[in-house]
């Protein structure tokens, strides 16, 4: 019988496999490419194991940038000659395009690349190029080149009213810098090598992100670093006698000269009395560094001066209380270059205290010579004790992905657990695949434990997925039983490999001091510990920690109210502090609040109600304005200019009755994301309207793929789509009646209902999560997602893209892609006494220069995951956002039209939620379902419209 059953379970695998040939070019389609993401073949590892015998010759050859020999179209170029001391020309290279060299190598071998280039004014982001050599990626790595920007703070630290010390302004400083090509994710320790053969050559830049200008490419092989020993042994012995006494230079770390990033920013820190600087009772910078300062690459430098030559040694105050198991790592330069191999790695292991060591290998402390004079020391995030490790996992990452993704197509996500597959047969590497990765898996936590210690947390993650992998391999019928829990390993796989590339690091001070100098006491004994916590408890009744940098006089200032997170608020307050209060002479309070339930007590009380709230939900704005508790802003001078900076149907959802409640602070909507090398390898294409979608829908369902409408539950963004893209609405104009229940509500509402009826598509899932497996290569959701793609899934970089939502063909042959939209709002109350100041403060808030301005300090803050989604479109602009997304995303803008709000709105979300589940859950008849709820919406609206004294709609 069991014989019977396989062989009935193998027939319709084979079956399946025919009708699936219908959505391919091929006669057969290979599983191992669809589903290949990213081919350890075609990484830098396996490129420089086919070249590891060739000679590196000492031989350098200069490519003068203007001496290009193609370019594209639309690849801005320019020469300039007022960058350079001698006004020599160099390359302007735009952010769009490519541009070309060609050249010719005398003696075949391997060479390392640099570029001498200028980091001229962007959008403030780092600049990314991709490499091409002789027409061709020589390997994954270098699709994306990073060259970084140089940041300095402006000057030193203000200080509010208070005494407390604010964050200085991060500023570029543009210089020029000599780059050797290396790895843009660290994972390599050493730069990139190529191999060229004898003869002529072409390399090509193409632009990513952000304009550069290049000077010169310089291909040449670097020289090896020295051990400490080699150094040492070129002085005379006389020459280490001689040493300096009784010299100490103390750097404090806030102090920093020059660093990779504006969020490399001093911070504040009032857990060590022995901090320096320290106050009790304000907050003064006096560490650099934390949290901020993990990602390889990242190097902050700092500038000292040594009174006369001689042997140093360094030191450093520092923190790491982040990673138990696996030390903080930095590569130490000094005057630009690694002194020797042992500091191109040093550790900085766990401790919740303060601690200070000076650079040694345990037994003796290394000696520097310095001349007397200035110096710089930086130092720079490093992963080289584990960067193989990382490599590993991401690859056993991605090679499960794929396997998942296989065992899917055949499985579906949500297998028949009793259900023998034969995925053995099925799928011919299963199992070998199961058992390398396992090993790969444990060898690995080997590694870790040798590093970290036999307890190291980082390697029970590797160990637990390296059971599963054994178990599954040796009873590959239990894997269907065991697919979700294969599916959390993994997103616990991509998670490992973002959690152990974090290294962070705080810096009180750094000590370069003759060797005679003792370490420093760092930590406060118990006496101090106490009269710093007796101190800190009776400043806690003078101080108001909700209140954000200098306080005003209530009667002198507006009263701000903003609900954001305390990083976001001190940017706006630093904005308010150097610009809006010396222009205008007008203070600001602001203040904290973590939900609107503050604002309305505040308000219905009126005990010490703002002035102004920013960032708070949108349908406050008619529920309050309607109440008569805000300001229409409609009627304030200077409003038809204030309106142009938004979207033509913007200030919809704040308007009501021919007044306007408020206007937006951010703006969000929906976008189409897209694996591109999962749909391409299923020779998919994008869809551009429904109908196209539809049959995309049922190529990826013959794979066991799905499409992700919205980023699960009840999606009204679909709905929106489908009825504004047939030219429907909620309500009437006069805003008395919803007319879901005609044609247009009843089409659109259908076709919503029938994705999930008649497609299948899945109610509830976790799109995140779902788009880095593969299992829903396609999807819409809020375009805000971006940032979180681009941040916390690594390992699809590169492999996905986003696109304008579908539309409906119109008589015309355009498509209409109308979305409506989201986003947060900036009210006025009417209680404020001081009109003419709030709404110059409203007006300063929402312009160009300061929205621009505001997204560029909060992602400086808190890094690309914190991108800001202004609603002001100008602004946009100026945000660091890839050319060609940022095209793709001012297109979809451009169809975004809002849902208003009216006095019983609140029932319209409530009851086409109701509609959509009986649809979808009870079978319910669509237009049956959406007249009977669009009633009970009618009956709200009236009973809404009576409390507020309005005109009823007539019948």
């Amino acid at each position: 019988m069991k014989l019977v059953l396989k062989f009935i379970s193998l027939l319709l695998f084979i079956l399946l496999l025919i009708t699936n040939l219908n959505f391919a070019q091929n006669s057969l389609v290979n599983l191992n490419v669809i589903f290949e993401l990213i081919s350890k073949e075609n990484s830098y590892e396996t490129y420089i194991s086919r070249f590891y015998d060739k000679k590196r010759p000492n031989l350098t050859l200069i490519i003068n940038a203007i001496n290009y020999s193609n370019f594209s179209k639309d690849m801005d170029l320019k020469r300039l000659t007022n960058l350079t001391q001698d006004k020599h020309p160099v390359l302007y290279t735009g952010e769009n395009g490519f541009v070309e060299w060609t050249f010719n190598i005398e003696e075949e071998g391997l060479y390392n690349i640099a570029v001498k280039y200028y980091p001229i004014t962007g959008k403030n982001s780092a600049i990314e190029r991709e490499i091409m050599i002789d027409g061709k990626r020589p390997f994954n790595e270098v699709r994306i080149v990073r060259f970084e920007r140089i940041w300095k703070d402006a000057g030193d630290p203000l200080k509010d009213n208070r005494g407390n010390e604010l964050r200085p302004l991060q500023i570029e400083s543009p210089m020029w810098v000599e780059k050797i090509i290396d790895d843009a994710e660290g994972l390599y320790s050493e730069p990139f090598l190529f191999y060229f053969t004898k003869g002529k050559h072409t390399l090509r830049f193409i632009s990513v992100k952000e304009p550069m200008v290049i000077d010169y490419i310089k291909i040449f092989n670097l020289k090896d670093i020295p051990s400490y020993s080699e150094i040492i042994n070129t002085y005379h012995k006389e020459d280490l006698k001689r040493n300096v006494k009784n010299i100490i230079v103390k750097i404090q770390g806030e102090k920093a000269y020059l660093k990779s990033e504006p969020t490399l920013y001093p911070v504040y820190d009032m857990s060590n009395p022995l901090n320096e600087p320290y106050s009790s009772r304000n907050k003064l910078l006096n560490i650099i560094g934390g949290y901020n300062w993990r990602s390889s690459g990242q190097w902050i430098e700092w500038k000292f001066t040594v009174p006369e030559d001689g042997f140093y040694k360094i030191g450093f105050k520092f923190r790491q209380n982040a990673n138990p198991g696996i030390p903080s790592e930095r590569t130490l330069y000094i005057d630009g270059r690694i002194p020797f191999k042992e500091v191109m790695n040093i550790k900085f292991k766990y401790d919740t205290k303060w601690q200070f060591k000076y650079l040694g290998n345990g037994k003796d402390e290394y000696l520097f010579h310095l001349t007397n004079g200035e110096h710089t020391l930086r130092l720079k995030v490093t992963y080289e004790s584990i960067a193989e490790i990382i490599r590993n996992i991401l690859q056993c990452s991605i090679d499960l992905s794929q396997l998942y993704t296989k065992i899917v197509m055949i499985t579906s996500p949500n297998p028949d657990p009793y259900r023998d597959y034969l995925l053995e047969q099925s799928i011919p590497d299963l199992i070998p695949t199961l058992e390398r990765n396992a090993k790969i898996l444990r060898e690995n936590a080997e590694k870790l434990k040798i590093i970290g210690g036999e307890k190291v947390s980082e390697a029970a993650t590797l160990e637990r997925v390296a059971i599963q992998l054994e178990g599954m391999a040796k009873e590959p019928e239990t894997i269907a039983q065991r697919l979700q829990r294969y599916r959390d390993n993994l997103s616990a796989l991509s998670a490992w490999v973002l959690a152990i590339r974090e290294q962070p690091l705080d810096i009180d001070y750094i000590i370069v001091a003759s060797p005679d100098a003792r370490s420093p006491r760092v930590n406060p004994n118990i006496f101090e510990g106490i009269w710093d916590g007796v101190k800190k408890f009776f400043y806690s009744f003078l101080e108001d920690y909700n209140m954000i940098g200098t306080v005003y006089e209530k009667d002198k200032a507006i009263n701000v109210w903003v609900q954001m997170g305390r990083d976001q608020a001190e940017t706006l307050k630093m904005l308010i502090d150097t610009d809006f209060t010396p222009k205008t002479g007008i203070g600001v309070n602001l203040n904290i609040i973590t939900t609107e339930a503050a604002l309305l007590f505040s308000v219905a009380s009126k005990e010490n109600p703002p002035d102004v709230a920013l960032n708070v939900p949108r349908g406050l704005a008619v529920d309050y304005g309607i109440r008569g508790a805000l300001v229409d802003i409609s009627k304030l001078p200077g409003f038809e200019n204030v309106k142009k900076y938004f979207a033509p149907y913007a200030l919809v959802p704040y308007s009501f009755g021919g007044k306007v409640y408020g206007l937006p602070m951010t703006q969000d909507f929906p976008i189409m994301f897209y694996r591109a090398d999962i749909l391409g390898r299923l020779n998919i294409e994008v869809p551009n309207t429904w109908d196209e979608l539809y049959k995309t829908i049922a190529k990826l369902q013959s794979y066991n793929l799905q499409f992700a409408a919205g980023t699960g539950g009840t999606s009204f963004d679909i709905f929106n789509m489908l009825l504004l893209q047939r030219g429907g609405k909620y309500y009437t104009e006069d805003g008395k009646r919803c007319i879901l229940n005609n044609e247009e509500g009843v089409t659109a509402f259908k076709e919503w209902t029938n994705l999930y009826v008649l497609y299948g598509i899945p109610l509830y899932y976790d799109f995140f999560n779902r788009f880095r497996t593969g299992e829903m290569p396609l999807g819409i959701g809020p375009y805000t997602m971006y940032n979180q793609f681009k941040v916390a899934a690594p390992e699809i970089s590169g492999l996905w893209g986003i696109a304008p939502v579908p539309g409906r063909r119109k008589r015309d042959g355009s498509i209409d892609r109308s979305v409506a939209g989201g986003g947060n709002a900036i009210l006025i109350f009417s209680q404020t006494k001081k009109l003419k100041e709030a709404w110059e403060f409203v007006k300063w808030w929402v312009s160009t220069d300061v929205q621009a301005r505001f997204g560029r300090e909060l992602e400086a803050v808190l890094g690309a995951g914190a991108r800001y989604n202004t609603a002001n479109i100008e602004a946009m602009s100026y945000l660091p956002w890839p050319s060609s997304d940022y095209k793709i995303l001012s297109t979809q803008w451009r169809y975004l039209k809002e849902i208003p709000n009216v006095p019983g709105s609140y029932y319209v979300s409530r009851h086409l939620d109701n509609a959509f589940r009986e649809v979808v859950m009870l079978g319910e008849i669509p237009r049956e379902a959406i007249e009977k709820y669009t009633r009970e919406i009618n009956k709200e609206i009236d009973r809404k419209r009576e409390e507020f004294g309005l005109e009823l709609a007539k019948e």
